[in-house]
């Protein structure tokens, strides 16, 4: 299952898509409406299991969205008025939006007092990308210590040695000539200090360490993962004033981000750094065309060769993308693509500006650009609890691995302590079917197999092992809502919107819309007014003791039906001969002058038609959401023979009442199961005839699975 958001600025949901993946991949699409606003909005795609790390490791794609409408023909002046206001506004916006943010990152994560080390630089703006400023490091008597400079796309780095008691400001100037002071982390005293340094086809790593008042060599350990999989691991002593050093080969790691962490000698991390392990062995790919130019609406061959670095010819999974030579300036794009994710920006943290810059050609100022990159934004994917661990920690998820829609939770009491094997009664669809499970030993139930070609309304009612309704149902939401450390985007000017290239993209796009659906401007039908006539279908349910019901209620004759939790308390002295009692688990039902073999002298339930095993799953339907109650006694409930001997209590819902309520009683949760998005064929001009279209034989309805 993958889902699909589309963000706006502020961090609302806007749109959301849920999609079953076969083989790994799935067509989808979102249609954008032409009144959404012009900014820079984000696609975000994930998984269930996906939730059970860090939500910055989500798929995410920034997307602008512009505004191309022409200026109204009002006249220049007009034009030019409106503009400036809209200009305004922008510039209003801008400066609402808070400063520019600098941090600093000294390497491994600290500096100690008199050593040396390097510090890398972030410099972003408001929307999150980078900039370019000049800054100086200075100490607490205003004396310069170091200075840096940041390229356009934020990250830099310096070398540093601060000094024991001192405390360190950077003062840097922005690009319209204001100054802003920055401080620097705290000087530690004492601790570990990792450096690595690249150096020919090796990794160079260095270790000091300074311990507070200890003489005795202190062990170490060092370790080094690519995506998991280990690649370098060593032991050794240092003492205070000495330098451990490794040195990790190139060769021994495969492409991608390595991260170098660093152990004491009770296993636990003190530093980390990450570097990134360049491709040594790429695939060459060759396209060759069919013929050097083509026609109009002329079907393009293409021939694909894909080799080793070596030349051997190698099996591979590729894509591709064609775009017009005339695109959207500036933001309109962004440099990226799909080296650039799985090697580099799927395991960083936050937005990364450009990725594709960090995989041309490797000159040493895109080596040390990609290198500061690292050092700032390089946070840890893979945690090394996991990567050492002898078996995997995936028992302690929350999220599970979903192959078909689910729903899952948790039941837990008012003080957040679980109910362990608490009894669950789930009723979904239109037709309110109707599943009844034990949760596990820690409060955990999930429900599988929904079948998704609906959307399917669902209500859970939750009990005690002893039936008691003191339990709080807490459901696993299907969409997270975007973290509060995500960065919100400054819209995109508007004056930029309705700028010449965006406008004359505007014009061209309607061009070619018009030409493929409508290529015949002059023609047209003009259809004369219609009037459509129907019947209303009717709302109530239809009965099935027709002529031989005992006593009817119907909800709507009571306007304070809502005021009731539940049917029983509704019906509780409102029929004759019908006595209604509560128990220490719920209620109990006597029909006077009814009688049974089975001793029992509970009626015989049934919900919309379909029998129900006892009356306490008639707990979980709020009374505003019952149309009418039948009730059958002597002669007119022999129609059930012998299951019919204490009488009959039939219940029917309103139709089209899915959503149960919005206002659910104590132990019950409502909840909507998506539907599969049906993704559309769009339309797409004929090169050559074609078979006519073949429908997909329907995959089988799965049915509901237990609760684990």
């Amino acid at each position: 299952m993958l889902y699909v958001d589309v963000v706006t600025p502020e961090r609302e949901v806007i749109f959301q898509r849920t999609l079953a993946l076969e083989h790994g991949m799935v067509a989808g699409d979102i249609i954008l409406p032409d009144t959404l606003r012009t900014g820079v909005y984000t696609l975000r795609a994930y998984t269930s299991w996906m939730r059970n790390s860090a939500e910055d490791l989500f798929f995410t794609r920034r997307v602008p969205v512009w505004q191309v409408a022409a200026p109204a023909a009002a006249g220049p002046a007009a034009s030019d008025a409106r503009r400036a206001l809209r200009a305004r506004a922008t510039a209003q916006q801008l400066k609402a939006a808070s400063a520019p943010d600098v941090q600093f990152f000294p390497e491994g994560g600290d500096y100690l007092a008199g050593l040396p080390t390097t510090v890398g630089v972030k410099a972003v703006t408001a929307s999150g990308h980078g900039l370019a400023l000049q800054g100086t490091v200075l100490d607490e008597k205003g004396n310069a210590v170091a200075r840096f400079t940041t390229p356009a796309l934020g990250t830099s780095s310096f070398n540093f040695t601060p000094l024991a008691n001192q405390r360190y400001r950077a003062t840097v100037t922005l690009p319209e000539g204001t100054a802003a002071t920055y401080a620097l982390p705290a000087v530690r005293e004492a601790g570990w200090l990792l450096n690595v340094r690249e150096i020919g086809d090796n990794y160079r790593v260095f270790v000091r360490h300074q311990g507070a008042g200890a003489a005795t060599p202190e062990p170490l350990q060092l370790v080094a993962h690519v995506r998991g999989q280990p690649v370098y691991s060593g032991t050794g002593l240092i003492a205070p004033g000495e330098t451990f050093s490794a040195v990790i080969p190139k060769a021994n790691a495969p492409a991608g981000i390595l991260h170098i962490t660093l152990f004491d000698g009770r296993q636990t991390a003190q530093a980390e750094r990450l570097v990134f392990v360049p491709e040594t062995q790429g695939l060459q790919v060759r396209l060759r065309p069919s013929k050097q130019t083509y026609g109009r609406r002329e079907a393009v061959g293409l021939d694909v060769e894909v080799t080793t670095a070596a030349g051997q010819p190698v099996a591979a999974e590729l894509s591709l993308a064609v775009s017009n030579t005339v695109v959207l300036p500036g933001a309109a794009a962004e440099a990226t693509d799909v080296r650039a994710h799985l090697l580099l920006t799927s395991e960083l943290r936050g937005y990364v500006e450009n990725p594709a810059y960090y995989f041309q050609a490797h000159t040493p100022a895109v080596q040390r650009a990609l290198n500061d990159l690292l050092l700032t934004q390089g946070w840890s994917r893979f945690t090394w609890q996991q990567v050492q661990a002898p078996t995997s920690l995936a028992a302690g998820y929350l999220f599970p691995l979903e192959r078909t829609l689910m729903l899952s939770g948790q039941l837990v009491r008012n003080n957040k302590k679980p109910v362990p094997e608490g009894q669950i009664t789930l009723l979904y669809g239109k037709t309110k079917n109707l599943v009844q499970a034990t949760a596990g030993p820690g409060g955990m139930f999930l429900f599988t197999g929904f079948p998704g070609q609906d959307t399917t309304a669902v209500l859970l009612q939750a009990r005690t092992p002893k039936g008691s309704n003191n339990v709080l149902l807490q459901l696993n939401e299907l969409w997270p809502r975007p973290a509060d450390s995500w960065r919100p985007v400054v819209p995109l000017s508007l004056a930029t919107a309705e700028s010449a290239p965006v406008v004359a993209y505007g014009q061209r796009s309607r061009r070619q819309q018009q030409q493929l659906y409508r290529p015949d401007s002059t023609s047209g039908i003009v259809l004369r007014n219609v009037t459509v006539t129907g019947r209303k279908a009717p709302d109530s349910p239809p009965s099935l003791h027709s002529g031989n019901v005992s006593a009817l209620l119907r909800t709507r004759d009571f306007p304070t039906i809502g005021s009731y939790r539940n049917i029983f308390e509704f019906m509780q002295g409102r029929v004759t001969g019908m006595q209604v009692t509560t128990t220490t688990t719920g209620y109990s039902v006597l029909i006077r002058g009814m009688s049974s073999f089975k001793g029992s002298t509970e009626p015989l339930y049934l919900l919309d038609g379909m029998t129900l095993s006892d009356g306490d799953a008639l707990l979980a339907i709020p009374a505003v959401d019952v149309e009418r109650i039948e009730v059958l006694k002597g002669a007119a409930a022999a129609m059930y023979g012998s299951r019919g001997g204490n009488g009959v209590v039939a219940v029917y819902t309103k139709r089209n009442s899915g959503d149960f309520s919005t206002t659910p009683a104590a132990g019950v949760a409502v909840r909507r199961v998506p539907a599969y998005h049906r993704t559309r064929e769009f339309y797409a001009p004929a090169t050559k005839p074609a078979a006519g279209p073949t429908r997909p034989t329907p995959a089988p309805r799965p049915s509901i699975g237990s609760p684990t």
